[in-house]
């Protein structure tokens, strides 16, 4: 199964940091989606820019390690640090529902990291399946707008 892909309505650094929170969590082997207004505003469904971006990320606990632990809040770390990220607020369920800041050059956004545990580790192969899951799960925020990367036989992986 493909994904139609929309062409981005938005360039910049607002879109650029989705991009590089996608590649960083891919370089991690951890299967995500950007859903949500975010993924809607970069499409040109919505005028405005949202001040949060959701992603949803399916892990697996025996591809679990200790960088993905960190940053799903399952393992503590008092010198926490991830790339430009922050933790923002006191209210995270740790492994469910994790709360950051993040910083990309002078863009700054919310970032809501939502976490399923999958029965099966899954990989970058998985990421379609995940979207096409958030949009049944979570289809009243969705409405099928998303961005996650997918690997191609061609010229590497791509954003999609």
């Amino acid at each position: 199964m493909w994904l139609n892909e929309f062409v981005h309505a938005v360039e910049g650094s607002k879109r650029h940091t989705a991009e590089v929170l996608l590649w960083s969590f891919s370089t991690l082997g951890l299967c995500c989606a950007v859903a949500g207004e975010f993924a809607m505003y970069i499409g040109g469904k919505l005028a405005s820019h949202p001040d949060l971006i959701i992603v949803y990320i399916a892990y697996h606990p025996q591809k679990r390690s200790s960088d993905i632990s960190i940053l799903l809040q399952l393992q503590h770390n008092l010198a926490f640090s991830f790339d430009s990220f922050w933790n923002m607020s006191d209210f995270t369920i740790p492994g469910k529902l994790i709360l950051y800041g993040i910083k990309y050059g002078e863009q700054t956004a919310n970032l809501r990291i939502i976490c399923t545990e999958s029965t099966k580790p899954c990989t970058l192969r998985s990421n379609n399946d995940l979207t096409h899951y958030v949009w049944s799960i979570f289809d009243y925020y969705c409405t099928n707008y998303a961005m996650c990367v997918l690997p191609s036989h061609a010229s590497g992986n791509k954003i999609v």
